[in-house]
């Protein structure tokens, strides 16, 4: 990686680690998504399947934003040679990690009020 010596390099950084959690975002909802129809319904009166789809979501969506951040913190902010610099990297890494989880929450949970029905909308509870 290339070292970071000026506030215009530094834009142009900030600018890929947005666009970076934006992608990271879609990817988890989408594997969230899989993962939700790969799990099967348990049947019978006491349906827990729901819990299970619940628990990998929140895992989906909490993880791979940990990892984002961790590269940021550790690898990227490094090759950045001012102080200054590296504090705004560090606002802007925190800022992008904290909306990457909001939206990936948001979008998920609007998404499954409208499908409500299927394997993805029980993530909010049981369905009858």
């Amino acid at each position: 990686m290339k070292k970071i010596e000026n506030i215009k390099q530094l834009d142009a950084l900030i600018g890929d680690t947005y666009m970076y959690a934006i992608i990271i975002v879609i990817m988890a909802l989408a594997m969230a998504f899989v993962i939700s129809g790969i799990i099967k319904w348990s049947g019978g009166k006491i349906d827990n399947s729901y819990f299970k789809r619940r628990v990998w979501f929140i895992i989906v969506g909490i993880f791979p934003f940990i990892v984002f951040f961790l590269y940021n913190a550790l690898y990227v902010s490094v090759h950045i040679t001012k102080a200054p610099l590296q504090a705004k990297f560090s606002t802007a890494n925190i800022i992008a990690t904290l909306v990457g989880v909001g939206a990936y929450f948001i979008i998920g949970i609007i998404s499954m009020f409208i499908f409500r029905r299927s394997k993805w909308g029980s993530i909010l509870g049981k369905t009858k």
